[in-house]
């Protein structure tokens, strides 16, 4: 598109004919004739002839655009550096000469031929007009050393200039402040110098100028760095409103000027303003690490940013790292982790280079945080299991969760798989879950939702806080996630608990893995549903025992599961439900398990499963008599009482089974006047405690099982209901 006031030039040849042709075939051409109808006095309207085949027939003067004053048509004297006065004609120019120093108009500029300043001898061959000129169009940025080029000065960069310089006017006050201290009155001292108890208690401390009194009156000062701190603190909080290129620099100027902050009082006032300075240089560079990841900037900008850092005056004692540069997302062995093309985070470069994916430990955080905003689960996961740091017990925390976001991605089997795998140098992260956390990742897997992760910034320090995502209240579905097969569920659940000492004392831990795997789903609020299995017959149970313990002896061995193919036929849920109970049983030989309570009613939905339980236990009747005394003192406690409150008649019926096992298997020895039977009769009161009705009902129904002295006992609780006694008297 042309404009009107564009000059054209239009040539034609005596071989066209006539004008008719002529207008013809340039208008349907792609050349606009324009006329400027106001310059046409201007216009040199003869034709002048150069040859027979060239002739111009049309003219008009050009435009004259804006120029530095040493680009005009105007003669320019050039010098290094002459400020004395104009040189030559350097003092004239045109409408459209601009100063290269001011950038405006010469005609506007103050310092056009002023001596000593002298900007109309300004140009771009100078290296002091150069520099003068950067300086004017940078303003506050360069005297504070950064190194932008003055064409590339934005409004982002404009504003970030004012705020510095604004900044650092009010910060110089503060500090200013600060350095004058002030004096403790706690530190006062009596004066027990001779002068002073000769002369007149009204004469002023100040007149005595022996020796002894220059030492009791000479003024303690204390100074107090936290008006300084908290207003580079606001400024920080500034910044943060602003665009990401605006933020990220004037983080970067305002370090400048407060990281040589010091204090010249006592140690004890030296150490606190390091340490603060050095916790405002985390909080503040914590936040340009963020920005750096999270944004696109131009690799020139990075670059420049660079170099500023690198010149930053750091304390001898600051731990942040040498460079400011990070890898962009571009990156190829960055990326190439990303896409899963590599997992190892190595790669050999060009010349025999060999480059590692190692980053600090801030930028790994801001690169995390991207990652979840975006949902990026899978390739976080491959990230954080190559990426490498010298801060490793932070990044190890990080690692941990790699799990997690698996499962967020709908990958369980890779989950569980990193779970149990050994890492290098460290023991498998199953044998570090807590039992929390073990029970989260069973919600996870059985239910399809997964806790909500967020990660957010300490506003003490500036480090990141990773609060334990698998402990959140807020949990989310997994889009696109395949269920995974309960049986891999358990053997997963069984692993851990041979490989995690922690997890396998906790009894809650227990409790919740017989909830699940009786359950027919979890859900999303993590409460197993549970689920009625028909009883197998007495020969599959029997075989069952005996091909569990098979299996859960070769786990302790080899720390490996294997379930036949044959163990699921025909019955798959009573099985699963079997092994869980049969790990169970080895956990109670293995140390005392309190509370029983919760195990017996996990298996409120399945009696035969409860019976099948006692029956393992038979072989350790030691181990049977202490859970008797366990179940009991637990009903008799106060606080479990208030449960019982809420149960249902099936709970009470599922109590009262349990304990009727011990009356008939011939094999239980009950004594009537030994504990645990004599404080059982002795608390009897069936209006208060349901169990013991269905208690009775059990025993009554079954009279003929039982040995005579379990039978003692049956007609000394049947005497209450015929006295109407509470309780029975011994």
């Amino acid at each position: 598109m042309m404009e009107h006031d564009i000059p054209i030039i239009i040539l034609s040849d005596d071989d066209d004919e006539n004008e008719g042709d002529f207008f013809t075939t340039h208008n349907d051409s792609s050349v606009m004739i324009v006329e400027n109808e106001g310059n046409e006095a201007d216009v040199s309207k003869h034709i002048e002839e150069l040859d027979e085949d060239l002739a111009i027939t049309y003219s008009q003067t050009a435009t004259v655009l804006p120029h530095a004053r040493y680009d005009c048509t105007l003669a320019f004297c050039r010098a290094e550096q002459d400020l004395s006065g104009p040189l030559e004609d350097n003092g004239k120019h045109c409408d459209q000469c601009f100063c290269y120093i001011c950038d405006k108009l010469a005609s506007v500029c103050e310092f056009w031929t002023i001596p000593g300043i002298c900007h109309c001898n300004a140009h771009k061959h100078s290296v002091y007009w150069k520099a003068l000129r950067d300086k004017s169009l940078m303003g506050f940025l360069h005297e504070l050393n950064f190194t932008f080029d003055p064409l590339d000065m934005d409004s982002d960069l404009r504003h970030a200039e004012t705020s510095l310089q604004k900044f650092a006017g009010s910060l110089a006050m503060k500090y200013a402040t600060f350095l004058l201290g002030f004096e403790d009155p706690s530190y006062s001292t009596s004066c027990w110098c001779t002068c002073h108890r000769n002369i007149k208690s009204t004469t002023p401390c100040q007149t005595i100028g022996c020796n002894g009194c220059y030492k009791h009156h000479i003024k303690i000062l204390d100074y107090d760095y936290t008006v300084v701190s908290q207003h580079i603190k606001m400024f920080l909080n500034e910044a943060k409103k602003e665009n990401p290129k605006a933020c990220v620099v004037m983080l970067l100027g305002a370090i400048k000027l407060f990281v040589t902050h010091t204090t010249p009082g006592n140690i004890h006032a030296a150490n606190i303003v390091s340490e603060t300075v050095s916790m405002l240089l985390w909080r503040f560079m914590t936040k340009v690490w963020m920005l750096l990841v999270a944004f696109n900037f131009s690799s020139s900008f990075i670059k420049q940013l660079e170099t500023f850092y690198q010149k930053l005056p750091l304390p001898s004692n600051c731990t942040l790292p040498k460079s400011l540069s990070v890898l962009p997302w571009d990156d190829p062995l960055l990326s190439a982790v990303m896409k899963g093309q590599n997992i190892t985070g190595e790669r050999q470069g060009k010349g025999r280079r060999h480059k590692v994916l190692c980053e600090p430990v801030v930028v790994i955080q801001a690169r995390v945080c991207k990652l979840q905003q975006q949902n990026k689960y899978r390739e976080l996961a491959r990230y954080l299991k190559v990426v490498k740091s010298i801060n490793n017990l932070t990044l190890q925390r990080m690692k941990d969760l790699v799990p997690l976001y698996l499962c967020k991605d709908g990958d369980y089997t890779g989950a569980v798989c990193h779970m149990l795998s050994p890492m290098p140098g460290a023991m498998c992260l199953a044998s570090r879950l807590t039992p929390q956390q073990f029970r989260a990742y069973l919600r996870i897997l059985t239910s399809g939702h997964a806790p909500d992760v967020a990660q957010e910034f300490d506003t003490g320090n500036g480090n990141m806080i990773i609060p334990d995502p698998l402990l959140s209240t807020k949990w989310t579905p997994i889009e696109g996630s395949n269920s995974f097969k309960m049986m891999e569920v358990l053997k997963f659940a069984l692993r851990v608990l041979d490989c995690n000492s922690i997890v396998f004392a906790n009894s809650e831990t227990w409790v919740y893995l017989l909830s699940v795997v009786s359950s027919s789903f979890t859900s999303p609020d993590g409460f197993p549903i549970g689920a009625f299995y028909p009883e197998p017959d007495i020969t599959y149970q029997t075989e069952t025992r005996d091909a569990a313990s098979a299996i859960l002896e070769e786990l302790t061995t080899t720390s490996r599961i294997q379930i036949p193919k044959t163990f699921e036929s025909g019955y798959p849920d009573q099985a699963r439900l079997l092994l869980a109970t049969q790990a169970l049983v080895l956990r109670i030989f293995h140390s005392k398990f309190r509370p029983i309570l919760s195990v017996i009613m996990s298996f409120r939905f399945n009696f035969w499963a409860l019976r099948w339980f006692f029956y393992s236990l038979l072989v350790r009747p030691e181990v049977l008599h202490y859970l008797l005394c366990c179940l009991l003192e637990e009903l008799s406690d106060k606080r479990y009482q208030l449960l019982q409150r809420k149960w249902t008649e099936t709970e009470h019926s599922l109590v009262a089974y349990f304990l009727c096992m011990y009356f008939w298997e011939n094999s239980v020895v009950l004594d009537l006047n030994t504990y645990p039977t004599n404080s059982l009769l002795a608390t009897w009161n069936e209006s208060h405690n349901p169990w013991q009705l269905s208690l009775k009902l059990y025993l009554e129904c079954n009279e003929a099982k039982l040995t005579p002295e379990k039978r003692k006992i049956l007609h000394l609780i049947q005497q209450q209901e015929k006295m109407g006694l509470t309780s029975i008297p011994f």
